[in-house]
């Protein structure tokens, strides 16, 4: 029984430890030149803390019991495991608990996730023109340095996994390998669908808000996948026209754009 309760409690340190030291660590690594390494840690460290959180909840509960089985075994004289009391029902019903809430979160952001990038793709295809320039790219009439892409329908006909949309005020900023660079960028965003990685670190913190790492490893995903487009875009258009067009954009109107993830990103480009 003990080695059982032992390991119960090895389960719930190794949950405490990935909830909260090993998060933060992590989001202070995100400098790393290797993003596609971190976001593999970053994924593997939500499914562990999930499962270890669980799994100890659920031990715990089962100890006396699985020990009056072991026990049984190797006695035929002695009775197998009597009814649960009520403490391993109350920690067995917060485990279930526990991991229906997870799995609902993260079935409910993908619906979320889903839905707003449906309600976004028609105002997408209401509000901006095709490029004449760049295939699978969308003008946006506006004097607001706006880029980012929209994964699906609105790209039909182009062959790409989704739209790149550009404002024209930012392409009016910008020199043709600078315009190029930022939708190499958006485009690697598409072709690796980075949009689903984001899904479960929001699940996650939607679950359990009360944990500062869940909104660490939120935010430092969703820096890591800005990284990897980075990466992407650099192997297509040079770390020069990247640097170069990620500083116009946010010296546009500085203070809208994200200051300490500017910072970052051309740090990594020079």
């Amino acid at each position: 029984m003990l080695t059982l309760f032992i390991l119960g409690l090895c389960l719930a340190l190794v949950a405490l430890v990935l909830a909260w030291p090993i998060p933060e660590a992590m989001a202070r690594a995100t400098l790393a030149r290797s993003p596609t390494v971190l976001m593999a840690l970053w994924q593997g460290l939500g499914l562990a803390g999930g499962l270890s959180l669980v799994g100890a909840i659920t031990l715990l509960a089962l100890v006396p019991s699985l020990h009056a089985l072991r026990l049984a075994a190797g006695d035929p004289q002695r009775s197998g495991a009597g009814p649960l009391a009520w403490w391993q029902w109350a920690l067995l019903v917060a485990a279930l608990v526990m991991l229906a809430r997870l799995l609902w979160c993260l079935v409910a952001q993908y619906v979320r996730a889903q839905r707003a990038r449906r309600r976004h793709v028609a105002l997408v295809e209401l509000l901006t023109s095709p490029s004449q320039a760049d295939p699978g790219t969308r003008l946006l009439p506006s004097e607001v340095p706006l880029a980012y892409c929209v994964p699906g329908a609105a790209a039909r006909g182009t062959g790409a996994p989704g739209t790149t949309v550009l404002s024209t005020g930012l392409i009016a900023a910008l020199s043709e390998p600078e315009r190029r660079a930022v939708i190499a960028h958006e485009s690697a965003h598409l072709r690796y669908h980075h949009q689903l990685f984001v899904i479960p670190f929001a699940a996650w913190h939607r679950a359990l808000p009360f944990l500062p790492a869940t909104a660490r490893a939120l935010s430092a995903v969703s820096a890591l996948i800005e990284f990897m487009a980075d990466d992407a875009a650099v192997r297509e258009a040079g770390p020069e026209a990247l640097a170069s067009a990620i500083a116009t954009s946010a010296g546009i109107h500085p203070g809208e754009s994200n200051e300490a993830l500017t910072r970052v990103r051309l740090s990594r480009l020079g």
